[in-house]
């Protein structure tokens, strides 16, 4: 970059002649950017050179030009009109780099046309438009996180409106103002660009280079990503047998990489920079700015992977804890213990005894944000009061907000099950009280713990504490699955029956799933359930077919659903796992069509042939019409609600046609269509 100093030296002097020959060099050397010659020609403008500098970037500009560069020629003659007013020469030019460039594009001339570039626009909003334009032509390439990677496959350039194939939506409409806000543009070197279009060349980079695979991964999203979506992104290219372990090799390497920038405390992110990180220097502002208490968290994390920087922020911590023990004992009894953990000899003005005495063990256990020296205290409590402890681990319990407490004291508590399990009960029984401790039961039903609960009797109190207890609706929607409802339904007494009807009928689940669930208590208890009989008629083809479907729900699509939630639940971190989620929903649509399928099927009713009347238009007719109008004839056959085949103008009795037919007799009238025809034969229809 030598040339480029030399010309800003040169024009500092106002060596203006040094400065062409300089020029000169700069638009021959092949290392020097177009980027580097705009700035010394900005610089000249602010010498007020700007006539020189218009005449040095027409050299650049022809010279690019002539070399085919013609997009770099572009980007020249676009800077040249800063330079001078509005020239018609350099507008010409630029009209005809862009016929160049875009030559191949389907709506060049309406483009240029629409932006107002020929016309009286100002040139810079022209300009604008244009490139909007092209930006959204056909065949760009752009990723939205709703559907995934899609491609341009049509411009409506008079409505400025696009239509994109995205990978989870097909014919996607866009105006072009809203998709310029949602939309991130890929380009061929773009990570989704590459998965997308040349997958290949990403797995053989997992397999040669995988560090580098993450790395563009990383460089190609303009924001930090989670292990979760970075897990996600690398799908396809990482089989998933083999991305969690993959996940953990390349994290440890992130960590250690100068380039990668890592911030969060429970929920890391990542992110690429360009420039190296000094990641002691990073940490320690890092602390400085943290309040008190992440300063102890940021002072954790530092003795495990930066042990160098926790050894600086040793003395800070001793200060925090000897003013913090009688405000926040939980603070400094985490401090007291993670010195003692580290071998820190700390000149601190208390120790474990001295906060005991002094302070509640509720207050202190409370406020400790280390699971570890929470359930040291706890075993230390449990040897010095080996008579009170049970009593001190219940008012913990039903105190705290904690959930990861919360099971440390169910954990402590494993050999009590008596005390452990009268907690559960007063928990479960109510819940507006104890509001907290209610939702972390619900997240260890969820989990599988807990089974005891998830009885018929208990379905009532699931039902109905979403009206009462505030942001549980989406775990009991987790934990009532279809699948989960119907097996408590199918083993209720009548009894416990009745309670569920009534839970349901008041309850503020979604008004579908509410619906799906009284659906499948009347299918157990039909007997609560008092409407008339619905028989659905149809062929036994149909019967058959609809048959068959069950038979594949049940034997092929519930089992392979299974799989794919247990493949998903490897990935862990389920609050952020697309693919649990989905095959979570895929689940319960299986059983809620099981259900559908199973009572249809027992309401059906095989059309007898030999039983059909001819008399007037039955359910197994078929009837010839005739126009009024002239000699057009038409025929169509009244079947079965499952054997609509429009192509052999076979109709199910519940079409607005067949209602419209059924009942009448030969010679009576209809319109179809606006057209009068008569019924000239009604004979039996062969299924």
């Amino acid at each position: 970059m030598q040339l480029i100093e030399l010309a800003k030296k040169a024009i500092v002097e106002q060596n203006f002649e040094k400065l062409d020959d300089i020029w000169t060099e700069m638009i021959l050397d092949t290392d020097v950017q177009v980027n580097d010659a705009l700035k010394i020609a900005e610089m000249l403008k602010k010498s007020r050179e700007s006539e020189r500098a218009l005449m040095l970037l027409e050299m650049l500009a022809t010279h690019c030009e002539s070399n085919g560069k013609f997009t770099d020629a572009l980007a020249v003659y676009k800077n040249m009109l800063y330079f001078t007013k509005e020239s018609r020469t350099i507008k010409d030019k630029i009209v005809e780099l862009y016929r160049t460039i875009h030559r191949e594009s389907e709506h060049l001339e309406q483009y240029i046309e629409l932006s107002g570039l020929n016309a009286d626009v100002p040139i810079f909003r022209a300009l604008e438009k244009l490139d909007e334009f092209f930006r959204f032509d056909i065949g760009t390439f752009f990723y939205f996180d709703r559907y995934g990677v899609g491609t341009v496959v049509e411009v409506r350039p008079l409505t400025s409106e696009i239509v994109i194939d995205f990978e989870r939506k097909k014919r996607h409409f866009l105006k072009i103002d809203v998709a310029r806000g949602l939309l991130t543009p890929l380009s061929p070197t773009d990570f989704l660009f590459m998965k997308h279009n040349t997958i290949d060349t990403l797995k053989q980079l997992s397999e040669s280079e995988p560090l580098d695979l993450v790395m563009l991964l990383l460089k190609s999203f303009r924001t930090p990503l989670t292990a979760s979506q970075i897990k996600t992104h690398l799908l396809g290219i990482i089989d998933k047998s083999r991305i969690g372990t993959f996940w953990e090799h390349m994290r440890k390497k992130l960590e250690r990489h100068d380039n990668i920038h890592i911030t969060g405390k429970t929920t890391k992110t990542y992110a690429y920079s360009e420039g190296t990180i000094d990641k002691a220097q990073f940490a320690m502002d890092e602390y400085s700015k943290a309040p008190v208490r992440e300063k102890y968290l940021r002072a954790e994390e530092y003795a495990r992977k930066q042990p160098e920087v926790f050894l600086q922020v040793v003395p800070g911590l001793m200060k925090i804890a000897n003013a913090q023990y009688s405000k926040d004992p939980g603070l400094a009894l985490d401090i007291l213990m993670l010195f003692d953990e580290q071998n820190i000899k700390a000149d601190l003005s208390f120790t474990l005894d001295t906060l005991l005495d002094r302070e509640a063990l509720t207050r202190i256990i409370t406020t400790m944000q280390n699971t570890k020296h929470q359930n040291n205290l706890l075993q230390i409590v449990k040897e010095k009061h080996p008579h009170t402890w049970i009593t001190v681990c219940r008012d913990i319990l039903f105190s705290s907000n904690d959930h990861e407490l919360l099971d440390l004291i169910a954990a402590s508590l494993g050999t009590e099950q008596d005390a452990l399990s009268d907690i559960y009960r007063t928990i479960f029984s109510i819940p507006k009280q104890y509001p907290h401790q209610f939702e972390w039961m619900l997240m260890r039903i969820q989990e599988g713990d807990l089974k005891e609960y998830l009885q018929p009797k208990f379905l009532p109190r699931l039902i109905e504490s979403p009206s009462y207890v505030k942001g549980i609706k989406a775990l009991i929607n987790k934990i009532l699955s279809h699948k989960v409802f119907d097996t408590l339904t199918s083993t209720a007494s009548e009894k416990e029956a009745q309670h569920i009807i009534t839970a349901l009928e008041s309850s503020t689940l979604p008004e579908y799933k509410k619906n799906d669930f009284l659906k499948i208590v009347e299918y157990h208890f039909p007997q609560f359930f008092k409407k008339e009989s619905t028989v659905i008629w149809t062929t036994e083809r149909a019967l058959n077919n609809k048959k068959d479907e069950l038979r594949k729900i049940v034997d092929i699509d519930i089992p392979q659903n299974k799989k794919d939630i247990s493949r998903a639940r490897e990935f862990g971190d389920l609050s952020e796992n697309f693919e649990y989620k989905a095959a979570k929903e895929k689940q319960d649509q299986l059983y809620q069509k099981l259900r559908m399928l199973e009572s249809e099927i027992n309401q059906a009713r095989i059309i007898d042939a030999s039983h059909v009347s001819t008399r007037e238009v039955t359910i197994g007719t078929t009837i010839r019409l005739k126009s009024t109008q002239d000699d057009t004839h038409k025929e169509y056959t009244v079947f079965g609600k499952w054997d609509s085949d429009l192509e052999r103008n076979i109709i199910s009795y519940e079409a607005p046609l067949a209602k419209a037919l059924l009942g009448k007799k030969c010679g009576d009238e209809v319109t179809i269509d606006d057209v009068v025809y008569e019924i000239v034969k009604i004979e039996r229809a062969m299924p």
